[in-house]
């Protein structure tokens, strides 16, 4: 458990109740099942000064997200640089300023926004994201991360793709994964490599560095 006390408390950390001293302003507080806790805003950017790159970056991609996050948990990039103006202590202040300036919210899912960050600390070009390309069948399909320029496009799959009914709608997992491969052969006949991985890949980086040069992109920082 993590708390916040005012700057001059003499509380501790101790019994895995972690204590951290900075002041909160009223927004910054709202009442949860009787129990005063951190806004979303407030906690994503305390997250971001703390936790990993992708984390925190996963846990803002949510709360940007319009569609997926729910109302009220929904925030903005202006109420996180806001929050993160006026906190008084300066420890990870520069984590969370590159956390919220990297989180754009448009992540299917927490491996999709760590993936990002993976790719940029591995040094490749930064992709584009949910890029949209016409379904002969009728309607569209959007590409999780894609470099439009090395005609390559990157998916990040992870078991709830083929398993969880948010994403399955009416079809059995079975008809989940024949549809991806008519998707993915779609896509291909467009001239694109595919590269897919999942969150296996991401530890250690290097699994995904192989996937990635191996459908043609280059390092470039």
């Amino acid at each position: 458990m993590h708390i916040i006390v005012d700057p001059a408390s003499t509380m501790r950390s101790k019994n895995r109740v972690f204590v951290h001293r900075d002041r909160l302003e009223a927004e910054d507080v709202v009442e949860l099942d009787g129990v005063l806790v951190t806004s979303p805003a407030r906690t994503l950017v305390d997250l971001a000064r703390t936790a990993s790159m992708r984390d925190s970056v996963a846990a803002i991609d949510r709360g940007l997200n319009r569609t997926r996050s729910a109302a009220a948990i929904r925030v903005s990039r202006d109420e996180l640089f806001a929050v993160h103006d006026r906190v008084v202590t300066t420890r990870g202040h520069r984590k969370s300023f590159d956390a919220i300036s990297f989180g754009n919210g448009l992540a299917d899912n927490g491996g999709e926004s760590e993936s990002r960050v993976v790719i940029f600390q591995l040094g490749f070009p930064d992709p584009q994201l949910q890029v949209r390309h016409v379904n002969p069948r009728g309607g569209f399909y959007y590409t999780d991360t894609e470099w439009p320029e090395f005609q390559a496009i990157g998916e990040f799959d992870g078991l709830g793709k083929y398993l969880k009914q948010e994403y399955l709608g009416l079809m059995t997992p079975g008809e989940a994964v024949h549809e991806e491969k008519i998707r993915e052969d779609h896509l291909r006949a467009e001239g694109n490599r595919f590269a897919r991985w999942g969150s296996g890949d991401l530890d250690p980086p290097a699994s995904l560095q192989r996937i990635l040069l191996q459908v043609g992109l280059p390092i470039i920082r």
